[in-house]
């Protein structure tokens, strides 16, 4: 058995450490079998690559080759940097431990001007994914139509404004769309999965919410149907699934995230404590498992999400700021939210973003977003450095050496974790706002699993928790980790033998 203990502290001299901490976790029932059969993403023939890799996901993880696989994806936007710089950009982010770069392909950086297609320079999607093939890595496009990203409109050209409603089953809209879509289509031919290329799937619009007649899941359907005509056929299919999203059940996989700060709150105060720091989860109600503080609806158009594994998109990989509200992030703000994803359960390290940048020049207009055009932020007019592990000049921040330990970590034993179901202590913080209670996971699959913690929070100071224990109640033995009891703290790696077992800590002394 291999038992891994991660974690992170933040504390102060105000304060009082707590005198020992015994936690027991119940993880002896054997959990249920990964359900497969419910997801309609790819087929045989999108899911095969030319020389025999086959990628698909049921409903907890993603495997590759037969294997289970948990990868570490980044957002980049090839539109905000400069095309000449981006192998450069792309090698540090394989570097950090990236394995899959998301981009979002933003409509009004490309056709700015009706019926004006701009696919050159930095705008060269293509050229970009080449790159990231070039470097064995995946790509995963997240093409909107509306995206957000704080560009402009949501990314809708302004002269797509003026031809009726937008983001709705509109036969105008859709003919719109069914353009763009071939477009990018075009751009990407001959780099799907299907062709040997790195593109293994595309997200459709974000934020979606709308429920009018000829909104909702329906037309999250109608986007699919038109990608996959547009010669999008990929293996994953994916939408944001934050904020009572709507999509069609089975058809496409929702994605979640969450953030350390938020330039878009209207407080200029700091923010209650982070409800990224908490363990969160969502499991099968038949699961013995299901003792976990649940953080998000457990129904999405009437479907169980235990139905989807839980992959992130936006675990924030640090923040924007805006005139009203800058935030500015320490390093250690994000390994530790990504900590407690990974305990929670999270099968797709998804960040954003990962890479900052600059927004291009707009041919008609500045292209960032604005209460002029009705959006309820005013960003930057040019910077996006997003405060990311790689900011907007490629500069490479603290919290891209915090997290690529973390990523270093996943990609050893992402394929043992990724099986493996989370499972509560006796012990749980009564909510986000509890800073007391030392927060702790395992994951486990029969008698092997790992242990996560974590005593970090944005802003906040929390007690050092001396004489930590935790009694694991395993199918074939209990046994206690650490033998004796320890002061967690952050990023120090070290192995003890515990009998049969293992016991490796993180921290710094």
């Amino acid at each position: 058995m291999l038992l891994v203990l991660w974690g992170v502290s933040r504390t102060s001299a105000q304060s009082a450490p707590n005198p020992g901490t015994l936690l027991t976790i119940d993880a002896s029932a054997r959990a249920a079998a990964p359900e497969t059969g419910y997801l309609r993403m790819g087929n045989s023939r999108t899911n095969k690559s030319p020389d025999g890799h086959i990628l698909s996901v049921n409903n907890r993880y993603l495997i590759l080759d037969g294997k289970p696989w948990l990868p570490v994806m980044g957002e980049f936007h090839s539109t905000r940097y400069p095309e000449r710089y981006w192998e450069e950009e792309i090698l540090k982010m394989k570097a950090g431990g990236v394995q899959i770069i998301a981009t979002y392909v933003f409509w009004i950086h490309h056709e700015e001007v009706e019926g004006q297609f701009d696919w050159s320079g930095q705008r060269n999607l293509r050229r970009f994914v080449e790159l990231c093939a070039k470097h064995f890595l995946y790509v995963y496009p997240r093409i909107g139509p509306w995206a957000y990203g704080e560009v402009r409109n949501g990314g809708l050209p302004d002269w797509l404004l003026t031809k009726g409603p937008t983001r709705v089953n509109d036969p105008v809209y859709l003919s719109y769309v069914r353009k763009y879509y071939e477009e990018v289509g075009r751009q990407l031919k001959g780099l799907l999965w299907k062709n040997g290329g790195p593109v293994i799937g595309v997200q459709l619009e974000n934020e979606y919410s709308n429920r009018a007649p000829n909104g909702g899941a329906a037309h999250i359907s109608r986007l699919k149907s038109t990608a996959i005509e547009a010669g999008l056929d990929v293996p994953l299919y994916t939408v944001t699934g934050w904020d009572n999203a709507a999509y069609p059940p089975r058809e496409v996989i929702p994605v979640f995230g969450g953030y350390p700060d938020e330039f878009w709150s209207a407080s200029l105060q700091d923010l209650p404590p982070d409800p990224e720091g908490v363990y969160q989860f969502h499991v099968a109600p038949t699961s013995a498992h299901a003792r976990i503080l649940e953080g998000r609806s457990a129904r999405s158009e009437g479907v169980p999400l235990w139905h989807y594994p839980k992959f992130t998109a936006e675990l924030g990989g640090g923040m924007q700021v805006a005139y009203h509200r800058r935030p500015a992030l320490a390093e250690d703000d994000i390994a530790p939210m990504t900590l407690t994803q990974l305990g929670s359960g999270v099968n797709l390290l998804g960040y954003y973003m990962f890479h900052g940048g600059t927004n291009p020049q707009g041919k008609r207009t500045t292209l960032q977003e604005s209460q002029a055009t009705d959006y309820p932020n005013d960003l930057p007019v040019k910077s996006y450095d997003f405060q990311a592990p790689l900011g907007e000049f490629g500069q490479m921040n603290g919290s891209f050496r915090k997290l690529k330990v973390v990523h270093q970590f996943v990609q050893d034993f992402g394929s043992y974790l990724a099986p493996m179901t989370a499972v509560a202590p006796d012990l749980l913080p009564s909510g986000t706002q509890d800073t007391t209670t030392l927060r702790v996971v395992a994951r486990t699959q029969g008698d092997h699993g790992f242990l996560f913690f974590n005593n970090y929070v944005r802003n906040y100071s929390l007690p050092e928790h001396k004489g930590v224990q935790a009694v694991l109640k395993l199918p074939s033995e209990t046994i206690t980790v650490p033998r004796h009891p320890v002061t967690p703290s952050i990023y120090r790696l070290s192995r003890i033998s515990i009998g049969r077992s293992t016991w490796t800590s993180v921290g710094r002394c």
